[in-house]
């Protein structure tokens, strides 16, 4: 299902293609940053144009009178920071089948919204009970990827009404362990901090300090709001809540070992919450395939976790905008750098050997007497981590 989206805000933007991969998944949203630009993407078959009311180069308006002078049913919906009597109806005049005002509430977007999408039909497709399980993954390797969220509306609401008196560190350290919600999170900003000064943001309280408070509670709640990122497969569950506390736990020791000689542990910490995206992104797609009526037995959830996790987390890394130095330091907690002179990477490497309990090897022990850390002291005490498949993927074969 084509959709014609022309803002040029790109956190906007951005927002609103989350929005709408959320309601409409089978959706291809065509982004047009100005009206010249929109106007020469328009196509007949497409079912929805979204598109904001002032931009640079014009009014979207002359992008209504387009669509109407070919199509005078299919739904539009008009974007405006200026909702005023006049506003409003000069627009429906025009044909403009919704109104919504700036700033997006995006519980309202979504109500209205959803009327709208769902007398749109998805596509047919092949269910996958009919397809084999790497076919299906092979096909999500080429969508954007998507992690399991537990994320829920009431964890949100009680920070919307708060929004004032919050800051990007206090959001920050709320949000601290919530990985999809980082993950996204950082996504939103580097494309707005790239677009505008090239400089890539790497920690959590930069990327709510670059989006602003406001559009941060969005993209939570439209995060919060995305039901199908529940996971409802036990097996799935249990697998993916190692993860979490795998990828917590490499953050947080990261983290320690930094600040104990002297390294600022922000990007490292970042760095660990992300370090088993791969994973958790592959049992997202498992709970997909389940959820179109695919069968998955146990044999075949390890070999998917092996095969696919290191492939899903480069994807995942790209699509999320990643500078290439917190790309390093997440690949470094699967397998030891070879600029052995970078201690923040020698550091996620360590940390990602201590999670395993593999810090009692004599390549690691140099490792630690390399970054200048007490080695008796990181050596001394064994972490617990769900016994599942602890060591599914052995180091050596991750790139991510």
């Amino acid at each position: 299902m084509p959709i014609l989206l022309l803002e040029d805000d790109p956190l906007v933007a951005e927002l609103l293609i989350l929005v709408l991969g959320n309601l409409a998944p089978w959706a291809q949203v065509k982004h047009c940053s100005t009206v010249a630009g929109a106007k020469a993407a328009w196509r007949p078959c497409m079912q929805l144009v979204i598109c904001d009311r002032h931009l640079s180069d014009g009014s979207g308006l002359e992008l209504v009178k387009l669509v109407r002078s070919q199509d005078r049913h299919l739904p539009i919906v008009m974007i405006s920071a200026h909702s005023d009597r006049d506003a409003v109806m000069s627009a429906a005049r025009l044909g403009v089948s919704e109104f919504i005002a700036k700033p997006l509430d995006i519980a309202m977007l979504q109500h209205r919204l959803t009327p709208l999408l769902t007398k749109l039909s998805p596509p047919l497709a092949k269910p996958a009970a009919k397809q084999s399980l790497s076919t299906w993954l092979t096909q999500c390797l080429s969508q954007p990827l998507k992690l399991p969220t537990a994320l829920s509306v009431a964890a949100v609401l009680p920070l919307l009404e708060l929004r004032d008196e919050l800051s990007p560190q206090s959001l920050s350290r709320t949000w601290h362990n919530e990985i999809p919600l980082a993950a996204r999170l950082l996504q939103l900003a580097n494309g707005a901090s790239l677009k505008r000064s090239g400089k890539p943001i790497n920690q959590l309280s930069e990327a709510i300090s670059t989006l602003g408070i406001e559009m941060s509670l969005s993209a939570a709640m439209a995060l919060a709001l995305d039901i199908r990122g529940a996971l409802q497969e036990p097996r799935l569950i249990a697998q993916a809540q190692h993860f979490y506390t795998m990828a917590e736990q490499v953050a947080d020791i990261a983290r320690a070992m930094a600040l104990s000689i002297g390294i600022h542990g922000g990007a490292i910490y970042s760095a660990g919450l992300l370090s088993r995206a791969g994973e958790l992104a592959v049992i997202r797609a498992l709970q997909d395939f389940i959820n179109q009526g695919g069968q998955l037995q146990d044999a075949e959830l390890t070999q998917a976790l092996n095969q696919w996790s290191a492939p899903f987390g480069n994807r995942l890394k790209m699509q999320w905008g990643l500078a290439l130095p917190m790309r390093e330091l997440i690949g470094a907690v699967h397998q030891a750098p070879s600029y052995a002179t970078q201690r923040a990477l020698l550091i996620m490497h360590l940390a990602g050997l201590r999670v395993r309990s593999q810090l009692n090897t004599a390549a690691a022990l140099r490792m630690l007497r390399q970054v200048g850390l007490d080695v008796e002291k990181w050596r001394s005490e064994r972490l617990v981590v769900p016994a599942l498949i602890a060591d599914v993927i052995p180091p050596s074969t991750q790139s991510h």
